[in-house]
C-alpha cells in the first residue's frame, strides 16, 4: 500500500519516456516519486517506438533544419543527447553503436526501450516510490498560489497526494480531435492518430487550468504518412511508415505537387492535412523502389516492400510498366487526370534543368520517374505527438501568459510544447532530457533544505 499520509518529494502525472526519465533522475536525487499513469501499464507512446534516440548533432544542423524552433529549447537537447545516452547505459540497457546519418543529418543510436522502462519503473518502485496505473479525474492542487500536489481516482477510490513539486507528462493532445482540430485545423480532428490512444491532452488541459500558457508552433505535429485507406494501429504503423517519400513525387487530388519531397516524409505528413480531402498520391519509379523503398530506413529497421504489403491489406496502391498507365490508374481515384500529367512532365523537364513551371519546389535529389514499373499508393496523414502544448522554459518550469513560472509546475516531453516547429529534431530525446531537467528543478529547493547541493538551473 501506497503511504500517502507523508508528501511526496515529486509527482509526474504520465508515466512515459518523459516521465519515466523525470522518476529516474529524481530516484537519483534521493526523492521520494509517485507516477500516475492513466493506462493499465508504463510506456505511454514511446513503448510503441523503434526505440531510436537521436537529435541533430551540433548547433549549426539544429538552425538549418529548424531555423524558427525555439532558441534556449532545441539547443539543450543538443547539449543534453549525450548525458542522455549515459542514462540509458546506466541502467544497464543496451545502446547499439552510434550513426551520423539519420534522415541524412543526425546523429542516433537505438536502445531497448522496453528494458529501459521496466529498469525505470521497477528502481523507483524500490527506492520508496510509487507507480499507480489506471488513475483517472487527475485534479492538481493549488494552495497559497502553487501547485500544491494532485487530487486523482485511482481503484475506485478518491486519494490526494502532495508534493514540492509536479510535473506533467502525459504525451501530448493527439488523441483529442478537439485539440487537434481547435490548433491543427484543417480537419486534424479526424487525421489518424500513431501512438497511445491515451494522450488527449490532460497534461495540457491540467495546466492551463493552473494558469499555464500554452506554447508556440500549435499547428505543427510530428507523424508520417501511412497507405489509406486503412486502419492505424501499432502493427500498420511500425511495417508501412512511408520514409521513401522523400525521393518519390507526392501529388494532392488536384494533381499537383504541395511540397519538397526532400524535406522529408514527416514535413509531407503534415502538409497532407491541408490538401482536398486530406489525401495524397505517391509516385515513384523502379529505381527508387530498389535503391529506396526495398532498402532498410534505419539501421536495425525493416527491409520490406510496403506497395506490395499495403496491396495486400487493401491500401489504394497501383503498379503499371508505363508513367501513362499509372496516371489512367491514379485518375480513376478522383485525381484530375490532366493537372497529374502535366505535373509528371514538367517535374521531369526540370529534374533535367529545363525551365518548367512547378507547384513546388524541386527537391535536392528528383525522383528519375524514368524506369519502370512505376508504383503509386494513396497515402493518408497521422499524428504522433505535438509540437505545441505548454509554454515552459528550459528548467521545465511551466510560464504563465507573461512568461513567469506557474509555482511547482513543470511539464515534459509532449506536454511541453514550442521547441520544434515544421521539421523533426527527435522525440524520445526530448522527453529523456527534459525530464532530467524538470527533476533536477523541481527537487533544487528541497535539496537545499536537506543539505544537498545546488543544482544548476538552464535560465
Amino acid at each position: 500500500m501506497t503511504d500517502f499520509s507523508q508528501p511526496f518529494d515529486l509527482i509526474v502525472v504520465g508515466a512515459g519516456a518523459a516521465g519515466l526519465a523525470t522518476a529516474n533522475r529524481a530516484v537519483d536525487l534521493g526523492a521520494r516519486v509517485l507516477l500516475l499513469e492513466k493506462g493499465e501499464a508504463a510506456g505511454g507512446s514511446a513503448a510503441l517506438s523503434a526505440g531510436i534516440l537521436w537529435t541533430a548533432p551540433n548547433l549549426e544542423v539544429l538552425r538549418r533544419i529548424q531555423p524558427d524552433g525555439d532558441p534556449v529549447l532545441g539547443p539543450l537537447v543538443v547539449a543534453g543527447y549525450e548525458q542522455a545516452v549515459e542514462d540509458v547505459r546506466a541502467a544497464g540497457v543496451t545502446v547499439s553503436e552510434e550513426w551520423h546519418d539519420h534522415l541524412e543529418w543526425g546523429r542516433a543510436c537505438k536502445i531497448d526501450i522496453l528494458d529501459l522502462f521496466t529498469k525505470w519503473t521497477r528502481k523507483v518502485v524500490t527506492k520508496g516510490g510509487a507507480l499507480l496505473t489506471g488513475v483517472s479525474e487527475v485534479k492538481l492542487v493549488i494552495e497559497d498560489g502553487r501547485v500544491a500536489g494532485a487530487s486523482f481516482v485511482h481503484d475506485g477510490e478518491s486519494k490526494t497526494a502532495f508534493a514540492g513539486g509536479t510535473v506533467l507528462a502525459t504525451g501530448g493532445f493527439q488523441g483529442d480531435p478537439e485539440l487537434k482540430q481547435q490548433f491543427i485545423g484543417n480537419g486534424a480532428d479526424d487525421i489518424a492518430v500513431r501512438s497511445n490512444p491515451h494522450s488527449v491532452g490532460d497534461g495540457f488541459r491540467l495546466g492551463t487550468a493552473a494558469g499555464g500558457a500554452a506554447s508556440r508552433h500549435l499547428s505543427g505535429f510530428y507523424g508520417h504518412t501511412l497507405p489509406s485507406p486503412l486502419p492505424v494501429s501499432p502493427e500498420v504503423f511500425l511495417r508501412l511508415t512511408l520514409y521513401f517519400s522523400t525521393y518519390g513525387v507526392l501529388v494532392n487530388r488536384l494533381g499537383r505537387r504541395f511540397t519538397d519531397e526532400s524535406l522529408g516524409d514527416e514535413v509531407s505528413n503534415q502538409f497532407v492535412v491541408r490538401e482536398p480531402g486530406r489525401r495524397g498520391i505517391l509516385i515513384w519509379d523502379d529505381e527508387v523502389q530498389q535503391k529506396r523503398a526495398l532498402a532498410v530506413p534505419y539501421p536495425s529497421g525493416m527491409a520490406l516492400d510496403r506497395h506490395a504489403e499495403a496491396t495486400k491489406l487493401g491500401a489504394r496502391t497501383a503498379e503499371t510498366d508505363t508513367l501513362e498507365e499509372l496516371v489512367d490508374v491514379v485518375a480513376g481515384w478522383g485525381v484530375d487526370r490532366s493537372a497529374l500529367a502535366s505535373t509528371l512532365e514538367n517535374y521531369q523537364r526540370a529534374a533535367t534543368g529545363e525551365p518548367a513551371i512547378l507547384d513546388a519546389p524541386l527537391p535536392k535529389r528528383p525522383s528519375p520517374l524514368k524506369t519502370g514499373p512505376f508504383r503509386a499508393i494513396e497515402v493518408q496523414p497521422c499524428i504522433t505527438i505535438p509540437f505545441g502544448g505548454l509554454r515552459v522554459n528550459g528548467d521545465s518550469q511551466v510560464l504563465d501568459r507573461d512568461n513567469h513560472p506557474v509555482a511547482g509546475l513543470f511539464a515534459a516531453g509532449a506536454d511541453a510544447g514550442g521547441a520544434q516547429d515544421l521539421r523533426y529534431v527527435g522525440g524520445l530525446v526530448f522527453g529523456f532530457v527534459f525530464g532530467r531537467r524538470a527533476a533536477d528543478a523541481a527537487l533544487a529547493p528541497t535539496l537545499e533544505e536537506r543539505g544537498g547541493a545546488q543544482l544548476v538551473s538552464a535560465l
